[in-house]
């Protein structure tokens, strides 16, 4: 199952809703959750995944999904990833072929016949608004409203 290149762009840039408009928490570490999302008319319908992983690893995931298969962007926290040693799907990958995250914050982007193989450093998407001191739930703020989501109904209990 494929997803036309041209398609991920433009349901990447749809804005988003959250159906149920229930509250939820940000997951404890080593737990996470999937809060169901849809476009304007409700015809389409995504998955903001958020993934705190435990405290020992200091890893945590944000992803936007389309038809639960298609990650259409993921954040990845402090983690580890090589992209393909192919040639660059894409300009903005060049100089990026075979590259090593190493405990490295970088987002993964859906491209055609790679799905979400390619990423890029964080810190290459200031339009993001990700500093250093912002805590999970900020990031996991600023990410999902870089992914068109209007408003995520998630609660911060702690300090993250």
């Amino acid at each position: 199952m494929s997803l036309a290149q041209t398609e991920a762009v433009q349901l990447f840039e749809l804005k988003k809703y959250q159906i149920d408009n229930l509250s939820v928490d940000f997951p404890l570490q080593g737990q996470s959750i999937e809060i169901e999302l849809q476009n304007q008319g409700g015809r389409i319908r995504f998955i903001a995944d958020i993934d705190n992983a435990n405290e020992f690893v200091k890893k945590a995931k944000f992803q936007m999904r389309y038809k639960k298969v298609f990650s259409l962007r993921r954040l990845d926290l402090n983690g580890n990833h090589r992209n393909p040693p192919d040639n660059a799907p894409d300009l903005m990958f060049e100089g990026y072929e075979n590259y090593v995250f190493n405990k490295e914050d970088h987002i993964h982007f859906y491209i055609e016949g790679y799905g979400e193989r390619w990423a890029l450093p964080l810190v290459k998407f200031p339009e993001i608004g990700i500093i250093e001191t912002d805590d999970l739930f900020e990031k996991m703020q600023k990410f999902f409203k870089y992914c068109n989501v209007e408003k995520l109904m998630v609660n911060k209990l702690l300090d993250l």
